[in-house]
Formats: C-alpha cells, structure tokens, sequence
C-alpha cells in the first residue's frame, strides 16, 4: 500500500508539474501576444503620427527650385537646339521636329512648354491664312500653380494642346512670341544671348558648389574676365537702364557745359557714346582694361561716335588723367573704395561733376544667395567684402558718399533708380 501511495504521489507530483509548466509556456506566450500588441499599437500611433514642422513650407521650397531649374533649362535648351530661330516662321511641332531632327513625340511639349512662359505664340491651323497672318490666340498664365505639381498648369489652360491623359492634338502651329523676337533672336538688337552664356558661367558656380565650399573662390584674371563678360553687360544696358542713366543725368547736369568726359570703368563705352550724343561739343572717353576696351572700340565704331576714344588702364594703380568737366562711373568695382576719391577729385576740373551709381548695401545685405554667389569667385590678389559688390577696402555706399566731403565734394543730388541701384551727383567746390 505504501509503494501505491509513493507511485500516486509521484505521478501527482509529475502532473502538477506539467501543468505549471504549461501554464508557464501559456502565460509566455501570451506576454509575447500582449507585446507583440502593443508594438503593433505603437506603430500605428506611428503611422498617424504628424511632423511637428508643417510639410508645405519643405515641398514649396523644393518644388519652385526645381521650377526654375526646368524653366532655365527649357529656355537654354530652345537656344541649343535653334527651336526659336526656327520658329521666326510659323511650324507645326511635327514640321519643326523634323527640321531640327527632334523627337516627334517630345516636340508637341516642348512647344507647349515655351508657350506656357510666353515665349512662342499659338495658332490654330489655318489661322495665319485666315485671319491675314494678324489673328493669334490669347493665352492667360496660371499664376496659380499646384505647388507639388508645377506642370497642372498646363492642364489648367482651356485652349492647352497637351491633354490630360498624355494625348497631343497636333492641329497647332507655332510663332516665336514677341518676348522672345526681343530677346532671344540674334538678329534682335536687344538680344540677350550673351546675357545667357554668362548666367551659364553662374550656373557652373553653383553646380561646383561643394568642391568650392572646401576649396576656396575660383581665382580669374581680372582683364579676361571683364573682357568676357562686357558684351553681357552692354546687352543688358540697352534693356532700359542706358536709357533711363542717361536721362536723369541729363535732366540733373547742363551737358551743353560739359567739354570732356570720363567713363570710369566704363566697359563697353555705351554711356559714353549715349552722352557724346547730346553734345557733339563733348570729347568723352572710356577708361577700363585692355581687353575691355576693345570690345568699347568696337561700339564706338559701330554707332560711329567720333567724339568718343578710349584709354587703357587699371584705375587701382594708374592716373586717370585730368581736366575733366564730368566724371561718370556706373557700378564700377571701385564705387565704394574711398582711396580712389582723391584721384577722382584731382581729375576733375573745379565746378567739375562726378556721378556714381551703385547698388546701397542695405539692399544687398537682404539677398544672402546673390551674397554667396558674389564670394563664390575673386581675382588674383583681391579680397572681396562680405556683400555682392563689395571689396575688403570698399565702405558702404552711404559712408562713400559722406566722405566725398572730405576731398572737396558737395553732394546736390541723390536719386534711387527703378532697378533699386542709387545714382549720385557731387560738385567739386575746392
């Protein structure tokens, strides 16, 4: 009976055993259910879970950059590929791409993009015929664009020929707008071609941007630089700056009383051969760099301004020269260096006139891109200062025009232009 007893009680004994251990494996598996659970709970909270940081103020940035890197390469690329001088007379994108040996299927939306920035114009087929070559269809800009899907705009267009489902009626043709016959076509005398190649050089700046960031600025040599970019920069003056310059400055300054005239840093010569066209009377030069002012020869010939010559220097180092009744100078890398003052002064005449024009820096300071793009790139031996067109030596212009009085300058004018640029007129009184 004993040995029963011992057998029962170990088999209760095992059972027992068993069933705590089963218990044991229940409860751990339902420890890793709950955990299991719950982690899945966490990552659903996850799920629904917004940033903090609203997402408009992001994918606005990143979408109007990559806007303006479309559009930049649209307009390059309608240069490259001689799109607009080929549209001089009215094609149908289909005409035009075998032309120009383009795509087929890609040339009906390149055309539409051109004429979503307004640079070609549309017409229905026929239209030129039949409404005697006048008739043109008006276009509206969306101004009002998705700001996650730029291109909706086009959809948006009720008269766009690129559908929604991708489809393209190709019963259009096209004519390079008004816009673009302005400023794209070489033959216009208001191109801005070399305007382009010159914001290429820019956009290889940017492009370089990390290698320059551990680097340094990209080092050019003073004369080759200038002498690359004055054609940009007499194109860009024939846009309404020339004009408007030499307006105010007439309307300041009895030109009739000016016998010799220096362009300081004048590039290409333009205001100079604009100024000796109101007074024959008047002998104007043009001071700059040798290899700038070849290309001021150049438009000296072409406008065929007598009057005007030109002299080769580095105003830096060198003597401008003297009796001079006016001394005119326009975004001159030296218009805010005061040690150039004095030598400005000595060459002027008593009762002489010096004008300036440059940009205030309280503008200036408010761009921290178009700041970063100035410090991107320096001559040989140059420091530049920390706002675009500046220099290490160069003040603010508000204390440049202060310290005229220090040389024997009273300041009568002072004039903020369109552009936002500020022009300046001192009187040599001593």
């Amino acid at each position: 009976m004993e040995h029963e007893s011992d057998d029962k009680k170990g088999y209760d004994i095992k059972v027992n055993t068993q069933a705590t251990e089963k218990n044991r494996l229940e409860n751990d598996l339902n420890a890793r259910k709950k955990l299991k659970n719950l982690k899945e709970l966490e990552k659903a909270v996850d799920l629904m879970q917004k940033p903090e940081i609203d997402s408009d103020q992001f994918f606005k940035l990143i979408d109007s950059s990559i806007q303006g890197l479309k559009e930049y390469r649209l307009i390059v690329s309608a240069i490259d590929l001689g799109v607009l001088e080929a549209l001089k007379t009215p094609l149908s994108a289909g005409a035009l791409a075998e032309k120009l040996g383009c795509d087929s299927v890609l040339m009906p939306h390149f055309c539409e993009a051109l004429y979503s920035l307004g640079l070609l114009d549309r017409f229905e087929e026929g239209a030129l015929e039949e409404k005697g070559n006048t008739h043109r269809h008006g276009k509206e800009k969306n101004d009002e664009k998705d700001e996650h899907t730029p291109e909706n705009g086009y959809e948006n267009r009720p008269e766009g020929r690129v559908q929604n489902n991708g489809s393209t009626d190709l019963s259009a043709v096209y004519l390079v707008s008004e816009l673009s016959a302005t400023y794209l076509l070489e033959s216009s005398p208001f191109s801005q071609r070399h305007y382009l190649a010159e914001r290429l050089r820019t956009v290889d700046l940017w492009n370089r941007l990390p290698e320059i960031m551990k680097t340094g600025p990209i080092i050019f040599e003073k004369g080759t630089f200038f002498g690359e970019v004055i054609q940009s920069m007499a194109e860009n003056a024939r846009c309404g700056m020339l004009q408007e310059t030499v307006k105010v400055v007439a309307e300041n300054i009895n030109l009739e009383n000016v016998k010799k005239l220096l362009d300081l840093g004048g590039g290409h010569g333009l205001y100079a051969i604009a100024f000796a066209r109101l007074n024959k009377n008047l002998q104007a030069f043009v001071y700059d760099l040798p290899p700038v002012t070849e290309k001021a020869k150049e438009f000296i010939e072409r406008y065929e301004a007598l009057n005007v010559d030109v002299i080769l220097g580095d105003f830096f180092k060198d003597e401008i020269g003297d009796g001079y009744d006016l001394i005119f100078s326009s975004f001159n890398p030296g218009g805010k260096v005061p040690s150039l003052i004095p030598k400005i002064s000595k060459a002027l005449n008593t009762g002489g006139i010096f004008v300036t024009r440059q940009m205030p820096d309280e503008k200036m300071k408010s761009n921290p891109l178009l700041n970063l793009e100035w410090n991107l790139w320096t001559f040989e031996g140059v420091k530049k200062g920390g706002s675009s067109y500046s220099f290490e030596n160069s003040v603010p212009f508000i204390e440049y025009i202060d310290m005229l009085g220090n040389y024997g300058f009273e300041v009568f004018c002072e004039l903020d232009m369109k552009d936002g640029s500020r022009i300046v007129f001192a009187r040599k009184i001593g």
